[in-house]
């Protein structure tokens, strides 16, 4: 197993959500932590992540507060519910900025960072359960979580001989800020606990255990985990958007 105590990660999307938890928990271990965000805090990198430029100045940022990073966590993304038929460029282009390019702009930094260090490290990237499903409502998500789970594929081929691990986690319905919409639906929690085999929705701390345990696992890369309690296994249509 990985020994991250002592090391420095970047945690995009690290203010709130999935990515705070991520970020609470690897400071538990004893990693010194980068949150890279756009909402402003004491705590926090302000960057945009689909922005070339920022994600550099970010990664200047955090060198020079923490030093170099070995360890990345890419938790930053968002949604939009538009049908394909409603779908507008802009809105394409802003999901599959932030969730995609964002994401490869993320791991190129940290790499690079590892590379000169001449050290080792390890990734992991959010993706999604609907990387591998089909809810209709969720095309630019969807598309753009499965590129995730390919490119940190190609990533794991790529970076693994230089002594770098990528992988990547698909939560399923989370109780996150992100998701709080639907979750103010009469109804939709209880469809959640129905179609999940362990019948809870589920929570950042949760996602955030996987995603460390993962950075932990020496022997793993390419590999894509659902952390979902199982719903991704329900193959029926939903009615709800996720």
């Amino acid at each position: 197993m990985l020994e991250l105590k002592g090391r420095i990660a970047v945690v995009t999307g690290g203010a709130s959500g999935i990515g705070a938890a991520c970020a609470d928990l690897l400071q538990q271990e004893g990693v010194k932590v980068a949150r890279w965000d756009l909402a402003a805090a004491d705590n926090v990198i302000h960057c945009d992540t689909s922005d070339a430029a920022a994600v550099k100045a970010a990664m200047a940022a955090t060198v020079k507060q923490f030093g170099q990073p070995s360890l990345l966590v890419a938790a930053a993304g968002v949604a939009d519910g538009t049908t394909i038929l409603d779908m507008t460029t802009e809105a394409w282009d802003r999901v599959l900025g932030i969730n995609l390019r964002g994401v490869m702009l993320s791991v190129q930094a940290v790499a690079r960072e590892i590379v000169a260090a001449k050290g080792d490290g390890a990734m992991v990237l959010l993706a999604s359960v609907n990387g591998v499903g089909a809810d209709p409502g969720l095309s630019a998500h969807s598309a753009s979580k499965a590129g995730v789970i390919h490119f940190s594929r190609v990533a794991a081929r790529e970076l693994g001989p230089l002594g770098i691990r990528v992988n990547a986690i698909g939560p399923g319905p989370t109780a996150t800020p992100m998701l709080q919409g639907s979750m103010d639906k009469d109804g939709y929690l209880d469809e959640v606990k129905r179609r999940t085999p362990l019948g809870e929705i589920g929570t950042p701390k949760r996602i955030a255990e996987t995603a460390v345990g993962l950075l932990k696992m020496d022997w793993v890369t390419g590999q894509a985990l659902m952390s979902d309690g199982g719903s991704s296994l329900n193959t029926g249509r939903s009615t709800w958007r996720t």
